[in-house]
């Protein structure tokens, strides 16, 4: 698409997830190149360039996944019913032994290809070989800050992931409006990354203004190891290293004190809740309550396909809901609204884009997605009705019914139609990849 091309879409309920609430029950939105140029009620605007009729599709903003790791595609169904430590140390690590820069790509496209076919439209990404699937990444169309993995120990990818991972983003920072990879640092965890090595990330971090990834108290075994080796939480430690000075984006963060939470909310770090993931790894139920009492900004994500077994957003985003409302007895708690922002707005607040994306507002960028209203899980629709729609996406809808998709105004998908993939040939080089991966670590056991 010509960056100047100009096109709108009519005959729409649109829900921009605005400040406002505003939503077109009859809505059109005029898009020129990547930017949204008008949104409102098709009786107010007029049609520019090429008109696309959507048949009554429900348009909102695309789905912002704020923690996964894309090469654990490939390790789908391989080692599940574990606990935690027993499934890193035993069937995760041992299957990315044998990983390379090929069947991370592999693993990456496979991965794009169920964020896009889900309705995701940015993905927050932590792992090795950063290099190799930065340009995965950017040919599928879709926006990934892309978190280079530091860890304390040697990797399958090199000696040292903290001289890799600062050479991938000084090589991408700065063309991201070119190639949609938003580069970033993302140490693993307190319990696998040196103070030195942090602290390291830290004043790299600071210096670019680039983001870090990275997880906090995913599980009380990471809180006790930290209490013993340095006397503190995983967050205290990490603030008595300046770490918290960043933007700092931090998976799970369940297991977290009055004192931790005080800290999260001064330093303005951002949690990224993972339910599903969270509960397969019995790793406990992050207090969002608390979080959100603290004033804490949470926003949500899948996790990896290997802890989660699937990418769908939307589906995580009710299960995230549910356990929330059962676990605080409260079935006030986390409203449709609410849920539906998190999974939008909320999660370009925690990647510092919300003044480009996760809402549909003129000037901001054309990332949207369409839902099928004809459906069955979608109907009845009452396109009159705000809460209604709110509680459509959040409650009925899934990923597969999710028809259309573009991200900065370029089409991704149509009518269930992949189009920046080659999906036949992503498939075959996954499932190649895979039996790979599980024939080498089997007879490595």
């Amino acid at each position: 698409m010509h960056q100047q091309s100009i096109y709108t879409l009519t005959n729409c309920t649109i829900l921009t997830v605005d400040g406002e609430d505003r939503f077109f029950p009859r809505g059109r939105m005029v898009i020129r190149g990547n930017t949204i140029l008008r949104v409102g009620q098709e009786s107010e605007i007029p049609a520019e360039g090429e008109v696309i009729d959507l048949g009554g599709k429900l348009v909102m903003p695309g789905l912002i996944n704020t923690h996964t790791h894309s090469h654990s595609s490939l390790f789908k169904n391989q080692a599940d019913d574990l606990r935690l430590m027993d499934w890193l140390n035993k069937a995760m690590w041992p299957l990315e032994a044998h990983l390379n820069a090929a069947r991370a790509q592999a693993a990456t496209a496979l991965s794009c290809m169920e964020y896009i076919s889900s309705g995701i439209t940015t993905y927050c990404d932590q792992f090795y070989f950063a290099e190799a699937i930065a340009p995965v990444a950017s040919k599928s169309g879709l926006r990934c800050v892309l978190g280079a993995t530091v860890f304390e120990k040697p990797s399958v990818e090199t000696e040292d992931t903290l001289s890799a991972a600062i050479a991938f983003v000084e090589r991408w920072l700065g063309r991201e409006e070119e190639t949609l990879v938003y580069p970033c640092l993302g140490p693993h965890a307190p319990y696998s990354v040196s103070t030195e090595q942090f602290v390291r990330v830290a004043e790299f971090c600071r210096k670019h203004n680039v983001l870090l990834h990275t997880h906090i108290s995913e599980t009380l075994d990471e809180n006790d190891q930290i209490l013993a080796r340095y006397g503190k939480t995983p967050t205290q430690w990490l603030e008595s290293l300046g770490v918290l000075e960043n933007r700092v984006l931090a998976a799970h963060s369940i297991h977290l004190d009055e004192q931790d939470m005080r800290i999260y909310a001064q330093r303005n770090v951002h949690a990224s809740y993972n339910p599903v993931s969270n509960l397969k790894l019995v790793s406990g139920f992050m207090p969002y309550r608390k979080l959100r009492e603290h004033g804490i900004q949470v926003s949500i994500g899948t996790d990896g396909a290997q802890s989660n077994n699937s990418m769908d957003l939307l589906r995580d985003l009710r299960t995230g809901a549910l356990i929330q409302k059962q676990v605080e007895g409260d079935a006030t708690l986390f409203p449709a609204r609410e849920m539906v922002r998190l999974a939008t707005i909320e999660g370009a607040v925690a990647l510092g884009m919300d003044r480009q994306i996760g809402s549909l507002e003129a000037g901001k960028r054309a990332d949207f997605i369409a839902l099928d209203t004809k459906s069955p899980r979608l109907v009845p629709l009452h396109r009159d009705s705000l809460s209604n729609l709110y509680s459509t996406v959040a409650y009925s809808a899934y990923g597969v019914d999710v028809s259309d998709m573009a991200v900065n105004g370029r089409w991704v998908m149509q009518n269930r139609d992949i189009l920046t993939l080659d999906c036949d040939e992503v498939i075959t080089r996954a499932q190649e990849a895979s039996e790979y991966l599980v024939s080498h670590a089997k007879r490595q056991a």
